[in-house]
């Protein structure tokens, strides 16, 4: 394994098979805050990461989200051997979380390269996967929000090259939807033109006439397809365009050859997040548990300490 620079790593993974959008340029990017002095670039002949660093009280830590494979199929030993290599890179810790489907194969190089579940989890571990090559499938709250919109006269508008009037509009429906939701929003306008400007990742709205109701941004490589941001503005919930968003959006990817759809970050819980749980429930796919977190301490009490530190002084909510 050697530590590349950002354009050997592109250049390296471009033909990969398996390159998830966690680790897209533009994604990087915008979770850097488009500092190239926070991530750093790892590859060998069959696994490669843009590793996110970050430094607090004097340590150093990596953190991955989703590597990228040379091959869809990677033996244990592949994966014990990249993870072992990170170790040698200078740093306190190493914390991964991988958004793929649970393979055995994984959990086992991830243990064979010293790395355990962390104390505590702080992120979703499944996922709903829409099969797009099957007719679409909804339960009865779907069927009956679907109705309703219909009637409201909603159509899809998907950009090809956003303007930062379009990214204006994202923004607003969202701070809309935060503000009802008392949350904040996770990303600028800057960081949405970073994100965008990445082939990846596409915009679009559903709209009555001239006004955009709710908007989209989902990332698509090559045949896969899956939710990133969703926004619904105030006059969005009156007219159920939520419903017609996912609808329409879903619809005009199977007609394009898109296999599949990833709903993201399904979260049950006996919090508000049910709701959000249950709303993407409500597409009929396939519930499929994630590889998730885990995570390598140089000294066995960082553990602890980062479970502190995420819980109590980054506010992350535990999952």
């Amino acid at each position: 394994m050697q530590e590349v620079s950002r354009d050997i790593f592109y250049q390296t993974i471009r033909n990969w098979e398996d390159v998830p959008f966690t680790q897209t340029d533009g994604y990087v990017r915008l979770q850097s805050g488009d500092d190239s002095s926070r991530v750093r670039y790892f590859l060998d002949e069959h696994i490669g990461c843009a590793a996110h660093v970050k430094r607090f009280a004097g340590l150093t830590m990596l953190m991955i989200d989703t590597e990228c494979l040379q091959h869809k199929q990677t033996k244990p030993a592949t994966y014990s051997r990249f993870y072992e290599a990170l170790q040698q890179t200078g740093v306190d810790m190493i914390e991964t979380n991988s958004r793929r489907p649970y393979e055995a194969e994984y959990e086992i190089g991830m243990r064979q390269a010293g790395f355990l579940r962390p104390v505590g989890s702080f992120s979703f571990e499944q996922t709903n996967q829409v099969d797009l090559t099957q007719p679409l499938g909804y339960n009865e709250n779907w069927r009956r929000n679907i109705r309703q919109s219909d009637q409201s006269d909603l159509s899809l508008q998907c950009i090809g090259k956003p303007t930062d009037a379009d990214i204006e509009d994202f923004l607003r429906l969202f701070r809309e939807m935060c503000a009802h939701k008392h949350l904040s929003v996770p990303f600028t306008g800057k960081g949405l033109r970073i994100l965008l400007s990445d082939p990846a990742f596409r915009l679009c709205f559903i709209v009555r006439g001239e006004e955009r109701l709710s908007g989209i941004i989902y990332h698509h490589v090559r045949s896969h397809a899956g939710l990133l941001y969703a926004a619904n503005g105030d006059e969005a919930n009156r007219m159920h365009a939520g419903f017609q968003l996912y609808k329409q959006l879903l619809t005009r990817l199977a007609a394009e050859g898109v296999a599949s759809f990833d709903m993201e970050k399904m979260a049950p819980s006996t919090h508000s997040s049910n709701a959000v749980f249950l709303f993407k429930q409500g597409i009929r796919g396939e519930l499929l548990p994630l590889c998730g977190e885990w995570s390598w301490y140089r000294r066995g009490w960082y553990g602890v300490g980062m479970y502190f530190v995420k819980k109590y002084l980054w506010r992350k909510v535990q999952a």
